[in-house]
């Protein structure tokens, strides 16, 4: 009687696989957000304030104001003011992306390694988002012309640096599910993870370089500065994509030229 009882309130015991599965805790915490609350607080005045100014000029805009440029700072859509109101929020619906993402994702430990890339990251663009939210205003108001505006310049030289200053990084993000080159075999293995994002940082720095250059000069270049957007970004992801998958039949080694 005594041996069945023992048995019986004897807790079973819990195998390495299990724990594994589990991450090692069944009920491990949700992880932080390496957004501080200092820098989230700062970036969302910003942006609430990015958006009462919006208000205030809201009834001093016509029914119908821009809301697209070509690569060359003309303006080639238009849509309702209330539309543009609208998009006037999505600087805070980023913000408040980027700062749930992490939170959510079961790596969410990798982004502590981060330091303060990824506030410098998050800030630049939730700055940039809410610089270009601006650009109707700057238009219906006549502070930037309709034709040939610096608008063209400024996204796209911002949108390559910010391209350079990524690859620059990539290879030191740690595996995780939400920020970085997810292809299955980088996520799969900590060396594939390492060795695409090695690979990818160049190729992105290569692609920023074209970007910004592309941008620097798109009122001369016209429909073509596009193409070179397109081309360099997809060019590099394709690249990496290839790599990481020659990395994984080469059993996560790295490369060598026979």
């Amino acid at each position: 009687m005594t041996d069945i009882e023992n048995t019986g309130s004897r807790r079973p015991e819990t195998s390495a696989h299990d724990r594994r599965a589990s991450g090692g805790n069944a009920s491990a915490p949700t992880s932080k957000s390496p957004l501080s609350r200092r820098a989230l607080l700062a970036l969302g005045a910003v942006c609430v304030a990015s958006f009462i100014g919006h208000l205030v000029l809201f009834p001093q805009l016509p029914a119908m104001v821009p809301t697209h440029w070509d690569v060359a700072g003309s303006v080639d859509g238009w849509s309702p003011r209330e539309a543009a109101l609208g998009l006037d929020l999505l600087p805070l619906g980023f913000l408040a992306l980027f700062y749930v993402v992490p939170r959510m994702d079961p790596r969410g430990r990798a982004y502590k390694r981060m330091g303060s890339f990824y506030t410098g990251f998050v800030a630049l663009m939730t700055l940039f988002l809410v610089a270009i939210t601006w650009t109707t205003e700057l238009t219906v108001f006549g502070i930037v012309p309709e034709d040939n505006s610096p608008i063209g310049i400024f996204a796209g030289t911002t949108v390559g640096i910010g391209f350079i200053l990524l690859g620059n990084y990539l290879p030191k993000i740690k595996r995780n599910y939400s920020f970085g080159i997810k292809t299955p075999w980088a996520l799969d293995d900590d060396r594939n993870w390492r060795l695409t994002h090695r690979v990818g940082g160049v190729a992105m720095v290569v692609a920023g370089i074209a970007t910004a250059l592309g941008g620097l000069f798109s009122q001369t270049l016209g429909g073509s500065a596009v193409t070179i957007l397109i081309a360099s970004v997809l060019g590099a992801s394709l690249l990496t994509c290839v790599y990481s998958y020659l990395v994984f039949r080469n059993g996560n080694r790295p490369l060598r030229m026979k």
